[in-house]
């Protein structure tokens, strides 16, 4: 059994010392192969709700692929698992397969995570992001928002946004970024997210010049495709470019990172959209699922190269796009900085 590493309290010093420290001991069972690790997952991923009020082209919620039930987190639920975690991870994601700002309390679960010293972020498709919206998310303390955009044009925007409108949606993008800046507050740390793929592929570098000029944008995120494992022909089809592939390595997810879906569910990553490969319910713990048999059990598959009958491991390339050092576990890691605003490939 492996050493279990304390609470590192709420602020300060101690606590970024903690993680740090948790990082490094991760990092060394993650290289010795060890399946049952007693080491904190630094990023967590929450799925506020799985409603999402738009069609996108590139989206299995969208394409209405994925068959699980809807719902939203009970609150209930979301705060049982910060009180547990917020000591020991870096950050959350409030959003997983949904919209996250259709959660009706997705304010509050902000308003949560700020008090608890956890970090948050969210993606929106900022079509719902009213000022009203807007107003509250900067009151709440949010940390991070991804604001996605795909697209320079209507044509193009609308195409693979199915059910948005893209005056709307920059209206609102760019209303956001006025607030912020009309209040002088330095968080939430605003990017701006194209998706590079077919249809957008074109215009990325006019995307990038024409948000480098937008006051208050922090960051132009140009995401690499996602195939989603390659589970969806007309997912896959979107891509761009071929993929080349280095060795095979374990998946840093099943160290690093932890997904939950909105009813309490453990999946290894967001690519198991169906949640078919059961790892138990983070109901009686987070670390009692994340370290438990079912888990431990596909780290091994990994470690032995076995991933004959483990979906969507068999078929997934999105396990090259990053691999930890001891200091950093960073998915997607930025490639390339504009000045000032930095661009990045995540």
């Amino acid at each position: 059994m492996g050493m279990s590493l304390p609470h590192f309290g709420r602020y300060g010093r101690v606590r970024r010392w903690g993680r740090q420290l948790n990082q490094v001991y991760k990092w060394l069972n993650y290289e010795a192969g060890l399946t049952n690790v007693r080491a904190y997952h630094d990023r967590m991923y929450l799925e506020s709700t799985n409603y999402c009020n738009l069609g996108c082209i590139m989206c299995p919620t969208g394409l209405k692929t994925i068959k699980r039930p809807k719902g939203h987190m009970d609150f209930g639920l979301f705060t049982s698992i910060v009180d547990e975690m917020a000591g020991h991870v870096k950050s959350t994601t409030l959003h997983i397969w949904g919209e996250s700002l259709m959660h009706p309390r997705i304010i509050d679960m902000i308003a949560y995570c700020h008090e608890k010293g956890l970090r948050s972020e969210i993606s929106t498709n900022a079509t719902l992001l009213s000022e009203a919206k807007a107003q509250a998310i900067l009151d709440a303390g949010l940390d991070v928002i991804y604001l996605c955009l795909d697209g320079v044009n209507k044509e193009t925007y609308e195409a693979i946004r199915r059910n948005a409108t893209f005056e709307r949606t920059r209206a609102n993008i760019l209303n956001f970024v006025a607030l912020k800046q009309a209040r002088r507050q330095k968080s939430p740390q605003v990017n701006i997210q194209i998706i590079k793929m077919k249809p957008t592929a074109p215009e990325v570098d006019t995307f990038v010049r024409e948000w480098q000029q937008v006051p208050g944008i922090d960051r132009i995120n140009v995401k690499p495709f996602d195939s989603w494992a390659e589970q969806i022909d007309q997912v896959s089809e979107l891509r761009q470019e071929d993929v080349k592939l280095p060795k095979r390595y374990p998946c840093p997810n099943l160290w690093f990172h932890v997904h939950i879906y909105w009813d309490g569910s453990l999946v290894m990553c967001d690519r198991d959209f169906d949640g078919l490969y059961n790892l138990g319910n983070v109901k009686d713990g987070v670390m009692k699922a994340w370290n438990g048999a079912l888990m431990q059990e596909l780290r091994r598959r990994h470690v032995h190269n076995d991933y004959n009958g483990v979906s969507p491991c068999d078929t997934c390339s999105e396990w090259a796009w990053w691999k930890p050092t001891p200091f950093s576990s960073q998915g997607n890691r930025p490639i390339e900085a504009g000045a000032p605003l930095e661009v990045s490939s995540q």
